[in-house]
């Protein structure tokens, strides 16, 4: 297969669309508002400088052909010619090109992506392009060209103080047009940013396959598309067959059952849920279930009154573990779901200036070669089972969840969430509590465990199912229809696929 290549132009676009996409997923809620602070003044000041070298490069160029006039390298009547040329151009750079930059960008300019700074709307989502380009228009550009031409360089200069009083001010630094377009300036939360190509995601042996009975929507906690969109991507990549499975929530398969028709693709209802097994946690996927049965919507508001409580009893143990102060009610009117994970609130440490200077915090920083690795380890230490501010679930048994699925009309299959970490002999124990498959194949599975697993749905004549637990740009690793699934053992899915029949 040909490898396409990408001129500077696409993953120039690719990456700030990216970044865009993780930002609204989530992102937002780590972005922190510039304050009055030596550090956020400075680079805060340094973006500006790079906006404005870049808009008046125009008149360096300008400036460079004078002098080669006085050098008479120039004949002398292209000076009036030059001088209208170069104000055309200084239009261009300063009013058009950093204003549709912005607007492309989702709120960056030249030196404010740079210094990951964002201009947003006040609650931290991303701003109307319309309102990005007409701050940047008429707040930067416009009086550039205006004051430059009748007042010269003082009129200029006294329009940037105007508006560097008003960022002295303000507590977010915020300029005059900013006020008017209800924007702030913010920094950026760290985001990995990674660009694979096919061969680098999908291994040799195995291929995309037309059956992913495994992903997720906005209707899970961590899941980014729509229903509607998820369609036009499956239908984008040739699949014949999907299943929308969200996190203890069966909302999704009203609507996706509509796009089945209009989509031409055959849609199983779906669902997995967290349960509990001896004190082991393992999901189990629902297919073919009635979503409408009022069994879902018990686990569905059983889960999130779970997890909000579980959220409310890991924030104590962290502020009695830190000393931090955790705003409880932001954090919260953030997300739809009421939780507050391990993740968010280690974003929140190491985002903020003071608590990543504490010693707790700050030797992870200074071990480690990165500041996501240092992340990563601080979450596990912490937040981990032998951590001090780990909180133990309880979730529903899993006899009784199989149970309701069967008499949801469906058909209960072990994921293969974790299996890697389950002894062969406990999941037949849990196969036998009525578990009519198992999903074989997946992203999350190793080839020991496949193999195993296919040993016992041999044995005992169960269905085989495969997903590629798809949750969008918010785990970026995962792609639609890749589930690991080879060529050879898509006829065993395919069973499962006609199993309503």
């Amino acid at each position: 297969m040909k490898q396409q290549k990408y001129n500077f132009k696409d993953l120039t676009l690719a990456y700030f669309q990216k970044k865009s996409k993780l930002y609204r997923a989530g992102g937002y809620k780590y972005a922190t508002p510039l304050k009055r602070s030596p550090v956020d003044y400075q680079d805060h000041f340094f973006a500006f400088l790079m906006d404005i070298n870049i808009c008046l490069l125009p008149v360096y160029i300008w400036v460079l052909e004078f002098l080669l006039i006085i050098c008479g390298l120039i004949p002398p009547h292209f000076f009036d010619l030059l001088f209208y040329l170069m104000f055309a151009l200084l239009f261009v750079s300063s009013v058009l090109l950093l204003a549709f930059f912005t607007a492309r960008t989702s709120g960056q300019s030249f030196g404010y992506a740079i210094l990951d700074l964002k201009l947003v709307k006040k609650s931290k989502k991303e701003a109307n392009p319309l309102n990005l380009i007409l701050r940047q228009a008429l707040g930067f550009g416009v009086p550039l060209m205006i004051f430059g031409f009748f007042f010269q360089v003082i009129g200029v200069v006294l329009w940037w103080v105007i508006n560097g009083i008003f960022v002295l001010i303000t507590p977010h630094q915020q300029t005059l047009f900013d006020l008017i377009f209800g924007l702030i300036p913010v920094r950026e939360p760290d985001q990995e940013i990674r660009f694979e190509t096919k061969s680098e995601t999908v291994k040799e042996e195995f291929v995309t396959t037309p059956i992913d009975l495994h992903i997720r929507s906005n209707y899970s906690d961590d899941g980014y598309y729509d229903v509607e969109e998820l369609f036009k991507q499956a239908k984008e990549n040739q699949l014949e067959v999907i299943s929308i499975t969200d996190h203890n929530c069966a909302r999704a398969n009203a609507a996706a059952k509509r796009f089945s028709g209009l989509y031409n693709i055959q849609y199983i209802p779906g669902v997995e849920i967290d349960v509990q097994y001896k004190k082991i946690r393992v999901r189990v996927l629902g297919y073919y279930i009635d979503w409408t049965n009022e069994v879902f919507e018990v686990l569905e508001q059983n889960s999130l009154k779970r997890e909000k409580d579980l959220s409310i009893e890991r924030v104590e143990k962290f502020e009695n573990f830190s000393g931090i102060r955790i705003d409880v009610d932001s954090l919260m009117s953030n997300s739809r779901f009421q939780t507050i994970t391990p993740t968010e609130i280690t974003k929140m440490v190491f985002h903020n200036e003071r608590t990543r200077s504490l010693p707790f915090v700050k030797k992870y920083l200074d071990s480690c070669e990165t500041q996501s690795v240092a992340m990563s380890r601080f979450e596990a230490d912490v937040f981990g089972k032998n951590g001090p501010c780990y909180v133990k679930a309880e979730y529903p048994d899993a006899k009784a969840v199989i149970d309701a699925i069967h008499s949801a009309g469906g058909i209960a299959i072990l994921s293969s969430w974790h299996l890697d970490y389950i002894s062969d002999d406990v999941i037949e124990e849990i196969v036998d509590l009525g578990m009519d498959g198992i999903e074989c194949f997946s992203n999350d599975i190793h080839e020991q465990t496949v193999a195993a697993a296919l040993k016992i749905v041999q044995k005992r004549k169960l269905f085989v199912s495969c997903g590629s637990d798809y949750h969008g740009p918010t785990k970026p690793k995962y792609h639609m229809g890749v589930s690991n699934c080879p060529q050879k053992a898509l006829p065993l899915v395919r069973i499962l696929t006609k199993a309503a029949k």
